[in-house]
């Protein structure tokens, strides 16, 4: 019995579901709304004022009420570090420069949770950091959100 090759992850592999890359973004139907306040540098979350609820950019209904209802609002751009991971190994070419960098979760104050870049302004990133919405042009030339961890708010 012959063994099974190994794979060589060395170099990254592109993840890909048919012709759409899946990566740093990807804007779709119920998602146009956020991007457009992106373009504005303004973060806003879905709502839904029957159950008086925030939601990721990405959900449809509302969990609570079953409506398809929900509204797009500023969000507040404030919360906390929930969870942060180092990146020193690019994983494509285009990410070489930036190496070493930080993404994570921030909990924002709505109870929504969001996976970012994350921006150290004062000391070493914690769980529990203060962190504070901004946006950058990051890799490939997109404008997306980042949070500044230890700025004020």
């Amino acid at each position: 019995m012959s063994e099974a090759p190994i794979a060589d992850w060395s170099r990254g592999v592109p993840l890909k579901a048919g012709d759409w890359f899946i990566g740093l973004y990807q804007p779709s139907p119920e998602t146009v709304g956020y991007w457009q306040a992106v373009a504005r540098r303004e973060l806003v979350l879905k709502y839904s004022p029957a159950a008086d609820r925030w939601y990721h950019p990405k959900r449809i209904v509302c969990t609570e009420t079953g409506s398809p209802d929900l509204e797009w609002r500023r969000a507040s751009g404030r919360g906390a570090v929930y969870s942060f991971s180092e990146v020193h190994r690019a994983p494509s070419p285009a990410f070489a420069a930036a190496v070493p960098y930080t993404v994570g979760i921030v909990a924002l104050e709505e109870g929504v949770h969001l996976f970012t870049r994350l921006i150290a302004d004062l000391g070493p990133i914690a769980i529990g950091a203060p962190a504070t919405v901004d946006f950058q042009v990051l890799e490939g030339g997109t404008l997306l959100p980042v949070f500044r961890v230890g700025a004020p708010a």
